[in-house]
């Protein structure tokens, strides 16, 4: 299969790149281990569109990050994505605390920042009732946001594919396939061979290992856990923003934010790891969730708690970004380490990777602009937010959306159907999709009735069907056949 770009890996990174090089009339492929989209870091983080003052001048986050905060205000209507602009405070409890704050906003100032100012914390408390007493100062960040990263990914991912990108999943890239001169030709996988002049590393925790198949071990991928508490929804309004500890050198620290559904979550820990993929909880990790977020906010109401999660994110020795075009081999792309605030930088790295291309890959491919690039993309019909009238228009049209698969999020079927005509093959799919699966019972009432939509219109056995791909099953036969085999 021949192709003029491959990028491995469609985190909001990669699909970030390829909904930016679909501007081009390029032959784009995205290659993804994964069954699902997000998957990785970037389906467990805290969502956050930073402001963009924690980054140091100079360095290559703080390059992309307010930048990237700026573009995603504008792509939350062009792809219909679900963004709350509802800033951030960074909480000072002591007068060190206070200076750092301080040193924050000059870095904020200096990073173009705008409106970004330290209030006192009684100014904070006005907004945000439930933030401690002890909370004496805050910087704030007018312009944070939280996103629906969910939504957010399939979004980018949706809009290059109508833009002529082809997304791959269940595709594991075991290797790059080189030309006579040594230079890139593509990759191998587990589905064959995939060539292409230009290759770019967007492979998350692994791209330094990929990078190192290219000859660069220029930088070490060091994959650092950070655990989570996800509240049930009827917490919605007991904060309304982000609030942040100051940081240290293992991080932001533990954050208490509303998300943009609404739901009060708490995390992440940094806990460095050599297994990329254990994205296990912890009790010490949980403890140290539950610590922060009491900090932050005295009455944080764990007794709401509906799941705990876990995402491993790509941290580098330096603490950067690293994003290069390899001299040698020609067409290898480097974009790795992108840690927080990476998901917020996505947007203007991936205008940045159209420019590198144009600049020092233009021996190896030509970007002539596609003058039928659609720069929109309408989401699934979020049922639960429509109002009546709305709604009953829908089901008039479609009656599988008068038909409630999800009581916690009011998922109707006729979202279910709509995501599989989208691509969705798995219950996690779904999800992803539609948030069935997301709320209190988290899917103990609608994964039976997924399952059996996704078996009927994939046409597949019901013990086919699975959560997230590979060996995953959810059912292994019928009760009486298993009773009487056994």
């Amino acid at each position: 299969m021949n192709y003029d770009v491959i990028i491995i890996g469609s985190g909001v990174t990669g699909s970030a790149i390829a909904r930016e090089l679909s501007r081009y009339k390029l032959k784009i492929a995205v290659l993804d281990k994964a069954s699902e989209l997000p998957s990785g870091a970037s389906r467990a983080n805290s969502s956050m569109i930073h402001g963009g003052f924690d980054d140091e001048p100079g360095t290559v986050k703080s390059k992309f990050c307010v930048a990237g905060n700026k573009l995603w205000h504008k792509l939350k209507d062009e792809l219909d994505v679900h963004l709350d602009e509802c800033g951030s405070y960074v909480c000072a409890f002591n007068d060190k605390e206070a200076k750092h704050l301080e040193e924050l906003l000059a870095q904020g100032k200096a990073n173009g920042v705008p409106g970004v100012e330290i209030i006192s914390g009684d100014k904070l408390r006005e907004k945000e009732p439930k933030a401690s007493v002890e909370i004496i100062a805050g910087l704030y960040a007018p312009e944070a946001a939280i996103i629906n990263n969910f939504e957010a990914v399939n979004a980018l991912i949706e809009s290059a594919k109508i833009n002529g990108a082809e997304l791959f999943l269940e595709t594991l890239v075991t290797g790059l396939l080189f030309d006579d001169e040594k230079n890139i030709r593509g990759v191998s996988t587990n589905k064959g061979e995939f060539l292409a002049p230009v290759v770019i590393n967007a492979g998350g925790v692994h791209a330094g290992e990929i990078a190192s198949w290219a000859g660069d071990t220029s930088f070490k991928i060091i994959p650092t856990k950070g655990e989570y508490f996800l509240l049930d929804r009827t917490t919605q309004g007991f904060i309304h923003s982000f609030l942040f500890s100051c940081p240290s050198k293992a991080g932001k620290g533990v954050t208490v934010l509303q998300t943009a559904e609404g739901n009060l979550m708490a995390g992440p820990t940094a806990t460095e790891q050599e297994d990329p993929e254990d994205r296990s909880t912890t009790p010490e990790g949980l403890a140290e969730v539950l610590k922060g977020a009491r900090r932050l906010v005295p009455d944080f109401p764990i007794n709401l708690n509906i799941t705990t999660f876990a995402g491993v994110r790509a941290n580098t020795e330096s603490g950067d970004f690293e994003i290069s075009v390899l001299k040698n081999p020609r067409g290898f792309v480097n974009v790795a380490g992108i840690k927080s605030p990476g998901f917020t930088s996505a947007p203007a790295i991936a205008e940045h990777i159209a420019g590198l291309l144009k600049e020092e890959l233009a021996d190896r491919i030509k970007l002539t602009p596609n003058e039928k690039f659609i720069p929109t993309r309408k989401n699934i019909p979020r049922f639960l937010y429509l109002n009546m009238e709305e709604r009953q228009e829908l089901a008039k049209n479609d009656p599988a959306y008068a038909q409630i698969v999800c009581r916690c999020e009011t998922v109707t079927e006729g979202q279910v159907l709509e995501a599989i005509r989208r691509g969705a093959r798995t219950v996690t799919a779904v999800k992803m999709m539609t948030r069935a699966g997301t709320g209190r019972c988290q899917g103990g009432f609608c994964c039976p009735r997924v399952v059996e939509i996704l078996s009927r219109e994939l046409n597949i056995p019901l013990d086919e069907i699975t959560r997230h791909g590979g060996e995953s099953k959810l059912l292994v036969g019928k009760t009486k056949e298993f009773l009487l085999n056994k």
